[in-house]
Parts: structure tokens; C-alpha cells; sequence
């Protein structure tokens, strides 16, 4: 409200002019998050009490860049800030999908006359991904554009369709590869990571994939899948330090507090797998799949958080998140 002697009206201009205006020059993508997360740390201990995300340039959205927004604006609450989200049109499908109209503070325009203005640009990538997780023998990464062709091959696998029967293997293999539709899945879903398991001793010769997928940011859930290639792979267990390591990532940088996955009854060594990396069995779709011409069960398995940081212990992950903890 504006009052005759307008004191309402210049405390409201001068909050808005005390307004730290973070400008990003790009998506709100994987790359960008830490830079996002550092920009608003920053801020924060500097003292700003008044922020904006100006995310107006972005074209798109993926799961981790849209996990760093829900983060910075719990961070501003905790420090007590006032912080807001100004969108692109193009943000609101994949916000939608997320769910999170109504966690995160969007609002309509950025401050005209801020006190500052900064720069948030995601760092130039080479032509190789860079390993967003890794152990002594194996780093996890996102694929290159000329790597998407892999999943078009081991989705013609009928071995790891018999085993796994991948949903994101299922579309590529009736999409093919560079469909904008699997492209998008892959490269900018906002609820899915799916990431390919490299072993250092060989980079560039990925071995098979791990993948988040319905994730609620908001509940801190999802499903793994995780595939392998081949007989190496399986031997050395490498499917199974992979899905350890993304646990340990999707807790640091998806903040997730439950994993569930689903086994076919059959596949015996999926199932074993998932109880080396701490899952419980929660119980048994009965009769859910069909299979060689026969009924066989599904099993379902969970990982809560406790049981995460416990395994990630045994293991000695580092923290992998942006806000420099541990």
C-alpha cells in the first residue's frame, strides 16, 4: 500500500534496490548448478539479505539444475534471506514436471535498479564430459553427443532386455538414438540422471550405464537402474560400485532419502547385487512379469538415507554436492 506521506512506498524501493541480482547467462543445467550454488554461498556470506535468480535467458532444465535451485533457496531460508526466481516461459514444463510451482519463490520481473548485478555463467566444456563422481577404478559422466549411438546398440541387446528390461532402452530401441524425445531423457530430463560408467584405465570406452529416475526432488525419492555390458563389467563388479557411487551423489546433490529398485524374479544376480550395496527387499509383485512363456515374480528393494551414509562410509566417498560440506 502506498500512504500519503509515502514511507511505505520508499522502504519498498529501497528493498528492491538492496537486492543482489544473480544473472544467469544460460540453462539452469548440471553445468551450471555448482557455479548457481557458489553465486548464492556467496551472497550469503557477504550478507545479502535480498537475492534474485534471474533465470529469464534459460531455454531449459534438467534434474540437477533444478535440484541446486530448490537447494539455494533452502539455504537462503536457513540464513534468514529473502530470495526470488525470475523464470523464462520455457522453464515452466520442466518446473511442472518437478513439481516445484510451489517450493521454489518464482516471481514476475527482477528488480529495475538492484544494488548489484552478477554474472552466473556455466564454464565452457571440452569435448569430453567431465566425471561428475568417481572411485580408483571407475568415473561416472554424463554421454557426448556422439555417445548416444551406445544406446541404440545395447538397447538391440535381447540379453540385457531379457535381464534389465530398460524402459529408457525400450524407447531408444523403438525411437532410435537422436530422437529429440530420447534425447531429451537422456541429456535434459528434469526428472532422470542417467549416466555412463567409465573405467579410468579406459576413458572413453564406457562399459554400460546407471540411471536415476522419477525423482521428486521434493520427497527425496527414486528408482536406480543399472546396466552393464559386459561379462568384465560383471566380473570386476563394477555395476555394482557404479550404483554405490551414484547413491552417494544423487545424497549430495539430489538430496535423495530413498531408492527403490525392481529386479526380475530370474535374475538372480541383479537381486544379489542390490543387497551388496545395502538394499532390503520390501516385498514381491507376484506373478508381474511374463517371461519365456511363464509368470515370474518382481522384487522390490529399497535403500533409505541412513543406510546410504553407512554404505558411502564403508566406501569412503567424498562429498560430491555444491556447498563445499562434507
Amino acid at each position: 500500500m502506498i500512504t500519503l506521506d509515502g514511507r511505505e512506498l520508499t522502504t519498498e524501493l529501497e528493498a528492491h534496490a538492496a537486492t543482489r541480482v544473480l544473472q544467469a547467462d544460460g540453462d539452469l543445467t548440471l553445468a551450471l548448478a555448482p557455479v548457481l550454488c557458489r553465486a548464492v554461498q556467496d551472497a550469503l556470506a557477504a550478507g545479502s539479505t535480498a537475492m534474485t535468480i534471474d533465470l529469464r535467458a534459460a531455454t531449459h532444465a534438467d534434474l540437477v539444475g533444478l535440484a541446486a535451485l530448490l537447494q539455494c533457496a533452502g539455504a537462503a531460508e536457513r540464513a534468514g534471506a529473502t530470495l526470488s526466481i525470475v523464470p523464462s516461459q520455457s522453464l515452466h514444463a520442466p518446473v511442472m514436471a518437478a513439481r516445484l510451482f510451489e517450493e521454489l519463490p518464482f516471481v514476475t520481473s527482477a528488480p529495475l535498479e538492484p544494488s548489484e548485478v552478477v554474472p552466473v555463467d556455466a564454464p565452457a566444456l571440452g569435448t569430453a564430459a567431465p566425471l561428475l563422481a568417481r572411485t580408483p577404478r571407475i568415473g561416472l559422466r554424463q554421454p557426448t553427443w556422439e555417445e548416444l549411438a551406445l544406446f541404440e546398440r545395447w538397447a538391440n541387446d535381447r540379453c540385457l532386455d531379457e535381464m534389465v528390461g530398460s524402459s529408457l532402452l525400450y524407447r531408444c530401441r523403438h525411437l532410435g538414438a537422436y530422437h529429440p524425445d530420447f534425447v531429451r531423457e537422456v541429456l535434459a530430463s528434469p526428472t532422470s540422471l542417467t549416466l555412463l560408467v567409465e573405467p579410468l584405465a579406459t576413458p572413453g570406452h564406457p562399459v554400460g550405464f546407471v540411471r536415476i529416475y522419477d525423482v521428486n526432488l521434493v520427497s527425496g525419492i527414486a528408482f536406480l537402474e543399472t546396466v552393464v555390458t559386459t561379462g568384465e563389467s560383471l566380473r570386476k563388479g563394477w555395476g555394482v560400485e557404479a550404483s554405490r557411487l551414484l547413491l552417494a551423489y544423487g545424497m549430495d546433490v539430489l538430496g535423495l532419502q530413498r531408492v527403490e529398485a525392481k529386479v526380475y524374479g530370474y535374475n538372480v544376480l541383479s537381486a544379489n547385487a542390490l543387497r551388496r550395496n545395502g538394499f532390503h527387499q520390501d516385498g514381491v509383485l507376484r506373478a508381474a512379469h511374463r517371461y519365456q512363456g511363464q509368470r515370474w515374480d518382481i522384487l522390490v528393494f529399497s535403500i533409505l538415507a541412513d543406510e546410504m551414509r553407512a554404505q558411502r562410509a564403508r566406501e569412503r566417498h567424498p562429498y560430491v554436492g555444491f556447498w563445499g560440506g562434507s
